[in-house]
């Protein structure tokens, strides 16, 4: 595939110093695309604490307007809503005195109270997220979140693989194309530089002649 017949050696050396150029190109893809991946484990990470930290300020959000007004049962709504998400685990809600307002859990189908030793083991794994409730600048209260930030990380890893498939792709295609225009050129090129060549080379040659038939009447 390397077109040098025909070519000097000038050219020839060109010819294949830009395919060796080509190939260290490849070569530097293919690490960057690795080294993407890698840091793309730690945005996954990263992320996964940040939708986490996001959906627990929303909660606090969410349950402001009704702790101002003291509406029990509107706060008893918003938990037991935000405990239906299946990353929710359990929503606790508290008043600036420390007294819970509200409670809901998803991690067990058995009736267990708040304060159970049974509920505690089974939401051990699942470290509390603490926000405060603010409202015109007055601390309510404060909401506790357990969430499952395995399924958070899952839902994220799902559409960044979505991106790096996409991503490899759009590489491969525009590798492709370079490699359709760069041989294209290469063609053109190289019959230019041949043609070039036999030129020049019948240039001298018909000089030469020129001054053989100079030199034979003298003779």
């Amino acid at each position: 595939m390397i077109f040098v017949k025909g070519l000097k050696k000038r050219q020839k050396i060109s010819r294949i110093i830009q395919v060796i150029l080509a190939i260290g190109l490849v070569f530097g893809l293919i690490n960057l695309w690795q080294n993407s991946l890698k840091n793309g484990q730690k945005l996954l990470s990263s992320q996964t604490q940040l939708m986490a930290r996001t959906l627990a300020q929303q909660a606090a959000n969410g349950a402001a307007p009704a702790m101002f007004l003291q509406n029990d049962e509107q706060l008893q709504w918003l938990a037991s809503t935000l405990a239906a998400d299946p990353k929710v685990m359990s929503v606790n809600i508290y008043n600036s005195q420390g007294v819970r307002l509200a409670f809901a859990q998803s991690v067990t189908t058995d009736d267990l109270g708040p304060d159970s030793e049974a509920l505690r083991q089974l939401l051990a794994s699942y470290p509390p997220l603490i926000e405060n409730v603010m409202q015109q600048d007055n601390n309510l209260g404060y909401v506790e979140v357990r969430l499952d930030l395995s399924i958070f990380f899952d839902e994220i890893k799902y559409l960044h693989q979505k991106n790096m498939e996409l991503l490899k792709w759009m590489l491969i295609t525009a590798c492709f194309i370079g490699f359709l225009l760069s041989r294209a050129l290469s063609f053109k090129r190289a019959d230019f530089d041949r043609r070039k060549t036999r030129i020049k080379q019948f240039k001298k040659h018909f000089a030469a002649q020129e001054t053989t038939d100079q030199d034979e009447p003298q003779k």
